[in-house]
């Protein structure tokens, strides 16, 4: 009669946990919702991360700001792989901006026209974006858009690099970005920019 008893018991504690559990799913409390915004799809199908990442600090960055925001995400890829390693990248990135060079993108974003909104990410290179950022602001068209910039960095600040960024496509709407170093800024950042 015991095991019959103890039987019923885990039977029903098992009922009651898949009882609390579809509850927590249905109010979006499992999983890593927590620090995600309300996203309508509509509008979803409008946001890109768009980025170009060296030694893999600005992938991290724009990975995970991808799964706060939405949308679709790309990688520019340069034709030229520049150097392995951060200080072996600096001197051809230094040659690039002095002689304002516009390094080539391997790959194409389809379907560019249909985006609203684009986050765009790099390494601050010498204090400012990389020059093969300003090759992809030139290729398409940012009329009416707004873009959101944001940078990883080892000691200089995202001022320049806005500014920069602002003279390339004055035909956008550019927010303040951001220089990230820990993925926990990026949700008081959205917060503030009233993006989340």
């Amino acid at each position: 009669m015991k095991s019959w008893h103890d039987g019923m018991k885990k039977i029903l504690l098992l009922f009651l946990s898949a009882t609390v559990l579809l509850a927590m799913t249905a109010c979006g409390t499992v999983g890593n919702t927590a620090n995600r915004p309300a996203v309508n799809r509509e509008d979803a199908s409008h946001v890109l991360v768009v980025y170009f990442s060296h030694t893999g600090k600005t992938k991290a960055m724009a990975e995970y700001l991808h799964t706060v925001a939405d949308g679709d995400i790309v990688e520019l890829e340069p034709t030229k792989a520049y150097p392995v390693g951060y200080n072996d990248a600096l001197n051809p990135a230094k040659q690039e901006q002095r002689e304002k060079n516009r390094p080539q993108i391997k790959n194409h974003i389809d379907n560019f026209a249909k985006y609203k909104i684009v986050y765009l990410g790099y390494p601050i290179w010498w204090g400012t974006e990389p020059m093969l950022i300003n090759t992809f602001l030139e290729t398409y068209d940012f009329t009416g858009k707004t873009v959101i910039p944001f940078c990883t960095s080892g000691g200089s600040g995202i001022t320049q690099s806005i500014a920069d960024i602002k003279k390339e496509i004055p035909q956008a709407k550019v927010l303040n970005g951001l220089r990230i170093s820990d993925k926990k800024d990026i949700i008081p950042w959205l917060k503030q920019i009233g993006m989340h």
